[in-house]
């Protein structure tokens, strides 16, 4: 008679052991496995949550970043280029520099490369008598931002700034400060003649509170003629982007090694600021990343504490189960085993059918506890099955251990009821009978 013939009619006779079996295998096995997918998907998740969260926190620094940036911009200006020869307390006294640099000097600068100015204005300003007004005003002639060439995000597709600090003063026109508007009642379209030139006002800015509330902004070439300085300009306004405080001060020797008869008034504490911001910003994003990082480790650790307690309970469990189910059944079946044994049914081939019954119970538990095991680690992490990608289930290894794992148990606490029921003495068990 076949050896699978008599387990299977064995597992019809004592279909619900059978069952109560696979069963306990099969939660073993899902236990087992949904554990170790568990602590899968929560790797894969957290790996995925700190991508997201490093790409957020990187969006959320360059809106922070381009916040400051425009407010920087709308402060103003923080560097001023003039000439080495400036003497600083007529600059402080006058408001301007009474030597002078080159136009062409801005655009050696612009073409430089150097990376940490941007927003270039070459201007020339100086005092002159206003027979309108009958009074001294500040004339300022400029031409419009020159382009940093190394810095194309910044600019048109014409070359011009897309937000400039200062507009371009139309040929001409002027723009007022608030204060020479207010006390020669001009407003835009009216006219004004300084030194026989003539403007249309352009526009009148709001009062600053600055030396800005008594100036004329005209356009530079005609500032060149009434001040008699063709060709020449006494000041180039700058934007500095200093992303270090530590950076604070090299602008001196860059800006020299390409104007050598230049030098550099950095108005520092606008610098320091954006610097200062910008580092806050960073220790933010790592404060944030290292929070996230300890409480995703802690939470791992939190289930591998489960995965120590749950996985030898359930395996010791499904064993002890196997165990008296075979053993029980031994005993249940010892005069048909005597009677087997008296017919000359070999002790291997009683081995075999009790190991057999065994094997086929790990096998279907092993089965059915991988499939639920992959349904409750992904679950117990609350991650839709659909959303979770392939990578996040276990792997190949995984699964085979997983469907090894029962079969392996099975045998092991099935094989000393088997390896007693082989060893019974027929004579022994049909004597009882």
């Amino acid at each position: 008679m076949s050896i699978w013939l008599i387990i299977t009619r064995e597992v019809r006779h004592k279909r619900f052991a059978f069952l109560t079996g696979v069963f306990s295998l099969g939660i073993a096995t899902a236990g087992v496995v949904g554990t170790l997918t568990l602590l899968r998907v929560h790797d894969l998740a957290t790996e995925r949550l700190l991508i997201e969260t490093e790409r957020e926190l990187r969006s959320e620094m360059v809106t922070l970043e381009d916040d400051y940036r425009i407010i920087m911009r709308n402060m103003g200006y923080n560097v001023l280029i003039v000439n080495r020869e400036q003497n600083v307390s007529r600059l402080q006294t006058e408001g301007y520099a009474d030597t002078y640099l080159d136009y062409d000097d801005v655009w050696k600068i612009a073409e430089s490369g150097l990376e940490s100015l941007n927003h270039l204005l070459p201007i020339l300003q100086g005092k002159v008598y206003w027979d309108e007004g009958n009074s001294e005003i500040m004339i300022a002639g400029v031409r419009g931002q020159v382009p940093v060439l190394g810095k194309p995000g910044h600019l048109t597709e014409d070359g011009d700034y897309r937000s400039p600090i200062m507009e371009r003063v139309p040929e001409g026109k002027a723009d007022l400060g608030w204060e020479i508007a207010l006390s020669a009642g001009l407003e835009p379209g009216d006219g004004i003649t300084v030194r026989d030139e003539s403007f249309e006002v352009n526009r009148v800015f709001p009062r600053r509170g600055t030396r800005d509330d008594l100036m004329v902004w005209i356009p530079l070439d005609k500032a060149q003629t009434i001040l008699g300085k063709p060709g020449k300009i006494n000041g180039i306004l700058a934007l500095e982007c200093v992303c270090h405080s530590d950076l604070l001060g090299t602008l001196h020797g860059q800006v020299e090694a390409i104007l050598p008869h230049a030098k550099v008034f950095e108005f520092s504490s606008l610098i320091a600021a954006r610097a200062d911001v910008r580092e806050r910003a960073a220790e933010v994003h790592r404060q944030v990343m290292a929070s996230t990082i300890a409480q995703r480790v802690s939470l791992r650790q939190e289930k591998e504490r489960l995965a120590a307690v749950l996985i030898p309970v359930l395996l010791l469990g499904a064993a002890t189960w196997i165990f008296f189910l075979i053993f029980n059944n031994v005993r249940e079946r010892r005069h048909e085993i005597g009677l087997l044994r008296s017919v000359r049914f070999k002790r291997n081939l009683v081995l075999r059918v009790f190991l057999g019954k065994s094997l086929l119970m790990g096998v279907l538990g092993g089965i059915i506890g991988c499939l639920l095991g992959v349904l409750l680690g992904v679950v117990w992490t609350s991650i839709e099955l659909s959303s979770a990608s392939s990578a996040g289930l276990p792997s190949a290894p995984l699964l085979l251990a997983g469907l090894l794992l029962a079969p392996v148990l099975a045998l092991a606490a099935g094989f000393i009821p088997a390896v007693m029921a082989a060893n019974h003495d027929p004579a022994v068990m049909l004597s009882e009978q």
